[in-house]
């Protein structure tokens, strides 16, 4: 199901028991969560709707306490109401935890045979919370809808292999095709009285792709450096937007930026120009963490600094290194 066959679904108050909201984009997951609050009346949602943030099972056997919380909440009757509805973000942290030694694991039956030297038959042993979720999956509360929200999954996982067998699985973080990530882009941009060019639109796909987090991530940078003007120029993109291939988050040159350490950054500056590096190839290492500075409201004139060196690093307004210092020694000032 996609998330606009899902809004219409809830919108007529037609829902099934379980649903799985999976996604890289966290906001997604989480607005796409907010439709499933219409089934109930405002006025019950404190004995009909109930939130649980699995976040919080960071072990074992917080996880097996969290389960078992969440049958008997999914088991609840709705109280003066046709509906309840369980809400469990962060899911993936009980579908799918970090492996270790207490993964989760096939679990052989016992042998139902005589006991070696008795006639009688070995009692069944009670179940684990993970296989009475399972039960719960195969036979679920139908007077309960069970949200699941949760990031990408592993499909190896045997509670994850469950859920995608019986729930509604809705994908929050994939856009189709380029015409629906330009009206989900003109959509986001409305809200800031902004537009977007066309060549923009393309120069923006083209970096990002069809992910709807990196699409986020990338508006949100361009709403803050357009701010003031009317539209977000191709120059707004080329100036902002990084190639897949830019350094990652642990570079030496960003990261002596981003603490403020002007001799860290003096001195990866001389050691990539005496290695050979040109000084555009330093510039865009510069330009790569001026564009991650935190308060993000640091970001427009830390570009507006980067643009003044390109320009006088193309027009010889000094010499290389000399302009690149002092940018970084502007850039690391508080």
């Amino acid at each position: 199901m996609t998330p606009a066959q899902l809004k219409a679904a809830v919108s007529k108050g037609e829902a099934s028991p379980l649903y799985l909201l999976e996604g890289a984009d966290a906001q997604a997951r989480h607005d796409l969560s907010q439709v499933f609050l219409t089934l109930v009346d405002e006025g019950l949602h404190a004995f009909n709707v109930e939130s649980v943030h699995a976040a919080d099972a960071t072990s074992a056997s917080v996880r097996d306490q969290m389960l078992s919380s969440l049958i008997a909440s999914a088991r609840t009757l709705p109280m003066m109401a046709p509906r309840r509805v369980v809400l469990v973000y962060d899911a993936d942290r009980l579908l799918s935890p970090k492996r270790g030694r207490e993964d989760d694991t096939e679990v052989l039956p016992l042998a139902d045979g005589p006991v070696a030297g008795r006639g009688r038959k070995r009692a069944p042993a009670p179940l684990t919370p993970a296989e009475a979720f399972e039960e719960y999956l195969q036979k679920p509360e139908p007077m309960t809808t069970l949200v699941l929200v949760a990031g990408p999954l592993d499909a190896s996982r045997r509670l994850v292999k469950q859920v995608r067998s019986h729930a509604i699985a809705v994908d929050c973080g994939t856009i189709d095709n380029v015409d629906d990530a330009a009206v989900w882009i003109r959509n986001r941009l409305a809200a800031d009285e902004l537009t977007l060019e066309p060549r923009a639109l393309q120069r923006l796909l083209h970096a990002t792709g069809l992910n709807l987090a990196r699409i986020r991530a990338e508006i949100e940078k361009l709403v803050l450096y357009a701010a003031g003007e009317s539209a977000i120029t191709e120059r707004h993109v080329r100036d902002l937007v990084l190639p897949e291939a830019e350094p990652g988050e642990g570079f030496a040159m960003g990261t002596a930026i981003w603490n403020h350490d002007v001799r860290g950054a003096l001195s990866e500056i001389a050691a990539q120009l005496e290695a050979g590096a040109q000084p555009p190839m330093v510039l865009g290492q510069i330009r790569a963490a001026a564009v991650r500075m935190r308060p993000e409201t640091r970001i427009r004139r830390a570009m507006d600094l980067v643009l003044q060196t390109d320009l006088a690093l193309k027009t010889s307004g000094g010499t290389p290194r000399h302009l690149l210092e002092r940018l970084v020694a502007e850039l690391c000032g508080k």
